[in-house]
Formats: C-alpha cells, sequence, structure tokens
C-alpha cells in the first residue's frame, strides 16, 4: 500500500516540475530555433542569411 501512495506523489510531483517548466521556457526554445544567422547575426526569418550565402563559392 506505502509503494502505491509513494508512487503517486512522485508522479504528481515529477508532472507538477514539467508543466512548470513547459510555462516557463520561451516559445522558441523547445526545439532550439533561432531566427539569426550564426555566423553574422542577422535576423533571416528562418531562410539562408543573404549575406553569407552570397559570400559562399560553390565550386561544383
Amino acid at each position: 500500500m506505502l509503494l502505491w501512495v509513494a508512487a503517486a506523489a512522485i508522479g504528481i510531483l515529477v508532472t507538477f516540475i514539467l508543466i512548470f517548466k513547459y510555462t516557463k521556457t520561451g516559445k522558441n526554445d523547445v526545439i532550439g530555433y533561432s531566427s539569426k544567422c550564426k555566423k553574422c547575426g542577422e535576423e533571416t526569418n528562418g531562410l539562408k542569411c543573404p549575406k553569407c550565402e552570397s559570400v559562399k563559392k560553390d565550386w561544383r
């Protein structure tokens, strides 16, 4: 009987911790999405950076 009570208490505690973390996490932090270019820091809106892409040369 005590095992069931302990398991339920742990489950409820874990649920509250996950709900708390979910409410405190930003909208884009969950998946690690960044709309800024990694090289120059300019806003890209999820597309390739126009500044850095024009500098890169394709030698195929």
